[in-house]
């Protein structure tokens, strides 16, 4: 070992207390900014996995034109879901699997029962409610989004795409007088509530039909919210085989660009491919944001931690004035003198580093396996988050601590370099 290396290191000890101060500071900020990006990692991962896995898919595809459409009927833009397009889209490398849906609006109308003895009645006028849903095929459907099934509050999903029932938001299951599952399946058709929908010409169509579940939210999203079964409502608008989008979920969701690009050139004009970032950009604005206050987090315990450091090293160099100058009368040179109190800091910093990450891995690795719940703006549901932390937030950490505090040492080592040697032997 370099003799310049060891004797810093050796230095370290010669004012323990001011050292254990030095590394304390770098110690707990190393171990706080730790928890706060494992928090923030897990916020993310929760919020993204939320998204692709729950409400938007990693990507959907349209006719052209379907997004923008916003102010007309999208069963204008509806198209025929057939085997040929299917086995396209799924010949696409990274497609692992695509959901057909069918969105609709219109309006729920049910009337609040109550049960006197063995036979359900109703005790008001009939209730309505306007209802955005999806018609989804629910053995397809489970695949691409996994996640919005987890979300059912009560009773169950329908197991078939033909099957007369419905599931809905949890605000509309309570004015509507439908909350109580049970109750729903036990009454008799004559009272189950009536889907009035406006087919793909404008006129009204409807159902009666069952509400078999309950579903919550973990994302901030429209509570009109209604599912029910593709064939269902394809045959009530009279658009059988016609849906409104792909619903698609690929091996990583990193490759959503390339699919993307591969996905236009295959299907051509008269479809449009959008990924989970363009359908729902403030969630993308959300991450954004997320990530730039955790810098601006960093940048605040960071220049704390060097400021320990310096203050350290100023003193360090003050209790050792008469030192310097005998070094200098020594022969020794001044820019061996400066690499010395320069490694005393970067061995403050790199131990402190390593010695707050190591703490803030295990803290966090604890959290992960207990989770945190939590509540998101906006849900009705509760996250179960599980901290983690990446490699490469763990070596650009020590890097920059290491670096950092070697790098604000250069300038009480430069004012130590720079002494007279007489001037430092006759300090007091």
């Amino acid at each position: 070992m370099s003799p310049l290396v060891l004797m810093s290191f050796r230095n370290l000890s010669r004012n323990r207390r001011r050292t254990l101060l030095a590394l304390g500071a770098v110690v707990v900020g190393l171990c706080a900014l730790t928890m706060i990006r494992g928090f923030v990692n897990s916020v993310r991962q929760a919020q993204l996995g939320a998204t692709v896995y729950g409400t938007t898919g990693m990507m959907q595809i349209h006719r052209t034109g379907y997004l923008k459409n916003v102010l007309s009927n999208p069963l204008d833009l509806a198209f025929a879901d057939t085997a040929e397009l299917r086995e396209k889209i799924l010949s696409v490398k990274h497609v692992k699997a695509l959901s057909p849906r069918l969105q609709f609006s219109g309006s729920l109308s049910a009337a609040e029962p109550v049960v006197a003895g063995a036979e359900a009645q109703t005790n008001s006028e009939p209730k309505t409610t306007f209802i955005a849903a999806n018609a989804v095929d629910p053995e397809l459907d489970r695949i691409v989004l996994p996640q919005f099934y987890t979300w059912l509050t009560a009773g169950k999903v329908f197991d078939t795409a033909d099957a007369p029932s419905m599931v809905v938001h949890g605000d509309i299951a309570g004015p509507l007088g439908v909350g109580n599952v049970e109750l729903n399946m036990s009454q008799p058709k004559e009272l189950w509530p009536v889907l009035l929908t406006p087919d793909k010409d404008g006129s009204l169509a409807g159902e009666a039909i069952q509400v078999t579940g309950v579903i919550g939210s973990a994302v901030p999203t429209d509570k009109r919210l209604a599912l029910a079964p593709l064939r269902t409502v394809q045959r009530i608008l009279k658009m059988d085989g016609q849906i409104t989008e792909y619903v698609l979920t690929l091996d990583d969701v990193a490759r959503a660009s390339d699919v993307q690009s591969d996905l236009v050139k295959i299907l051509g004009p008269d479809f449009e491919v959008s990924r989970w970032d363009e359908i729902v950009p403030f969630i993308q604005e959300l991450l954004s944001n997320i990530d730039f206050i955790f810098d601006i987090i960093t940048s605040v315990f960071l220049l704390v931690i060097m400021l320990g450091i310096v203050n350290s090293m100023f003193m360090n160099v003050l209790e050792r004035v008469r030192e310097i100058g005998t070094m200098m009368a020594l022969g020794i040179r001044r820019g061996y003198i400066l690499a010395l109190f320069v490694l005393e800091g970067a061995f403050i910093g790199s131990l402190g580093a390593f010695i707050g990450l190591g703490i803030g891995i295990g803290i966090v690795a604890i959290a992960s396996k207990i989770g945190i719940p939590i509540n998101a703006p906006g849900s009705t549901l509760k996250f179960m988050l599980h901290p983690f932390l990446t490699v490469s937030f763990l070596l650009r950490a020590f890097l920059l601590t290491s670096m950092g505090a070697a790098l604000v040492s250069l300038w009480p080592a430069w004012r130590a370099s720079r002494m007279k040697p007489v001037e430092a032997l006759s300090a007091v």
